[in-house]
């Protein structure tokens, strides 16, 4: 099994990025090729302009942007029912999402065939990776999350948001007190698998002459019996969530913030386990019930404070975050992990604008430190601490013209572990004729070794290796969108290419039956193809889908696991003529994949995972302006699949809630 952790190439090539900038400067002169228009079409057929924040430091309309970046708004359609993120992620391009069993089990997201630990995972900013668990994010930590909106932007961003960038970014919104008042919401939901639900919350935007004060507090609590893990087994694996987070701003002049966020959640998530009993049994490597569960915490705190002087915006951003973990079989504790983050971000930007051309420049520096805590009762070698550091300069700047837009970025990493690393980041947008825009973009992206590979877990299982070096990363896209039919119908269609060296891969050794991470030599091989499509089919309906073709290769020319080559959704949406009922339909499908497969007693290492499809449903209707019923049902074909060798996937699952807000 590979515990990627994907590097990227650290030497830019300064040439090739100014000879680029240069030439495209230059024909700015020219005026725009075309004038297209920046608003789209919204399932009613009205023009809406969505700006996104992800993709530079300056907040963009989504069609003046180089990047491959998708968007979802929750409050949109029906979405606001569905709190399972990893469900809405699917009807995004390129995204390979595998949970290992029911809710709160581990979730996987793959962005282009990058490694889960390749994709950073931001909540409102704040970046929330777990540094103990391999610098992945566990989604079940987004079950009572009160989110507004999500972005994805694709492809490597190291040159904007550090390492752990090489596949992408997911940007988690939550939502937001922003008129004066007192505002309050509650959510209540039961359904399949015993599972409750419930949520509160209360926001206060609170004028102070001509200045605002804000404050929300947000609290949530899910319980559910589950089912099995094991597709041999009938023990139901439960789960349980509380969370809170609570925030307290203050608003003054037109671009001065400071603003405090905390916040915190817990789960217990029950699970079984793969048979690696010696000697062997009959169902040694497959997922067998077990008395196993994951008791985890998650806390991060975030101080934010924008001025304004003389033109140029000033941004001060501390955060914090710590991770918790607990393993315990039976009741006793096997194993625990504990991960701390800390960044400090200082960053000043000035926007220009002469005539129909506008500048923005960006210069920053960051501080990360980590720290992580191996835990093991049984074994004293496997407990150990380590801690790393690593300083950082930025710099971005960003033209935009009515029909044009370039940004360049760059980074330089000062590591205390590994080699010093620069990377960059070049993008570009250009409307055409007929409607039609030309977008993008090229990149680097690192992943720094984790602790784990580094130092290992357990000595007489997995070992480390601390002569790792970094995972690198070079990708390139470029894609044509566009509108059709009095601009009713958009498209878009990206090609994307990236490879990746020094791959890390974990090592099984025959002879001691140990395991250890090593860097592969050559490279891994991704490319492929997104394709996307909105219509506005009249004012109650529109449709959205999209298509992926991805191939993915080890050095070997092995095909890399859990990344399915055809994969591709199919969203009907229906509002009623008041905009009283609304009706989402999601048809997602997953093509044949390859998983890992440890069953000793077959010659093979590899198993094919069927493809599946799934059908989704989500209803909601107004019993009042701020009183909304809703249903959800979810795999309703009750197609059986698996998402990850051994674990079993759920059946047909339908839930009832009610939402009101005042």
């Amino acid at each position: 099994m590979k515990f990627s952790s994907t590097r990227f190439p650290r030497k830019v090539i300064p040439a090739f990025c100014a000879t680029l900038l240069s030439t495209l400067l230059a024909t700015q002169s020219f005026g725009a090729l075309a004038d297209a228009d920046n608003e789209v079409p919204n399932s009613n057929g009205a023009k809406i302009e969505e700006v996104l924040v992800l993709a530079n430091h300056l907040p963009t309309n989504a069609n003046n942007i180089g990047s491959s970046i998708s968007s979802i708004d929750t409050n949109d359609f029906a979405r606001q029912a569905n709190f399972d993120v990893s469900q809405l992620l699917r009807t995004i391009p390129n995204m390979s999402v595998n949970r290992a069993g029911p809710l709160g089990a581990l979730t996987q997201v793959r962005i282009r065939g990058a490694e889960a630990n390749h994709t950073l995972v931001l909540i409102d900013g704040v970046e929330v990776n777990d540094v103990g668990n391999g610098s992945e994010f566990n989604f079940a930590h987004l079950a009572g999350a009160d989110i507004s909106r999500i972005e994805v932007l694709r492809g490597p961003q190291s040159a904007r948001f550090g390492a752990d960038t090489i596949g992408g970014v997911i940007g988690i919104f939550t939502n937001q007190a922003a008129e004066p008042g007192v505002k309050t919401h509650v959510n209540l939901e039961s359904g399949s698998f015993k599972t409750h639900y419930g949520s509160a919350g209360v926001s206060v935007a609170q004028p102070h002459g001509d200045n605002l004060w804000t404050g929300q507090l947000n609290v949530s609590r899910m319980i559910s019996d589950g089912y099995s893990a094991s597709p041999l087994g009938n023990e139901n694996d439960g789960f349980e969530d509380s969370s809170a987070r609570g925030s307290l701003g203050y608003q003054w002049g037109d671009a001065s913030l400071v603003k405090v966020t905390l916040s915190q959640t817990e789960i217990d998530a029950q699970g079984d386990e793969q048979d690696f009993d010696f000697p062997s049994t009959a169902t040694q490597g497959l997922v067998i019930d077990a008395d196993q569960n994951n008791a985890s915490k998650q806390r991060f705190a975030n101080f934010l404070l924008k001025t304004e002087h003389f033109g140029w915006q000033q941004q001060l951003s501390m955060s914090e975050t710590k991770n918790r973990s607990r393993f315990f079989d039976t009741g006793t504790l096997v194993s625990g992990l504990n991960g701390e983050r800390s960044k400090v971000d200082l960053q000043t930007s000035k926007l220009v604008e002469v005539g129909d051309l506008t500048h923005s420049l960006l210069i920053g520096a960051q501080y990360e430190g980590r720290e992580f805590e191996n835990i093991y009762p049984s074994i004293s070698g496997a407990n150990y601490a380590a801690k790393d550091r690593q300083q950082s300069l930025i710099g971005e700047y960003v033209l935009q013209t009515p029909s044009r837009s370039i940004a360049l970025s760059v980074r330089a990493d000062d590591n205390q572990r590994f080699d010093n690393a620069t990377t960059a980041r070049v993008t570009f947008s250009q409307n055409l004729p007929q409607n039609l825009r030309l977008h993008s973009s090229w990149g680097q992206g690192i992943a720094n070794p984790t602790f784990f590979e580094l130092f290992g877990f357990t000595p007489n299982s997995f070992t480390g290796n601390p002569n790792l070096q970094p995972e690198e990363s070079t990708s390139w896209d470029l894609g044509l969108s566009g509108s059709l039919l009095s601009e009713r119908v958009g498209f878009d269609l990206t090609y994307f290419s990236a490879d990746l060296t020094n791959e890390i891969e974990t090592v099984f050794d025959m002879a001691t039956f140990t395991s250890s991470p090593a860097n592969q030599t050559g490279n891994s091989q991704r490319h492929g193809w997104e394709m996307s499509m909105d219509a506005a089919i009249n004012e109650q309906l529109s449709v959205t889908a999209h298509w992926n073709f991805l191939h993915s290769r080890d050095p070997d020319a092995r095909v890399e696991v859990r990344r399915p080559e055809k994969s591709g959704s199919v969203s009907l949406h229906y509002a009623s003529t008041n905009d009283q009922g609304r009706v989402s339909l999601q048809v997602l499908h997953n093509g044949k994949n390859q998983d890992s497969e440890f069953i000793f007693s077959t010659p093979q290492d590899r198993v094919t995972l069927a493809s599946y499809t799934l059908v989704n449903l989500t209803a909601s209707y107004d019993l009042k302006p701020n009183v909304t019923l809703y249903l959800r049902g979810e795999n309703l074909l009750d197609d059986d699949y698996q998402e990850v060798f051994g674990y079993q996937a759920p059946g047909v699952g339908v839930y009832a809630g009610l939402k009101a807000r005042f």
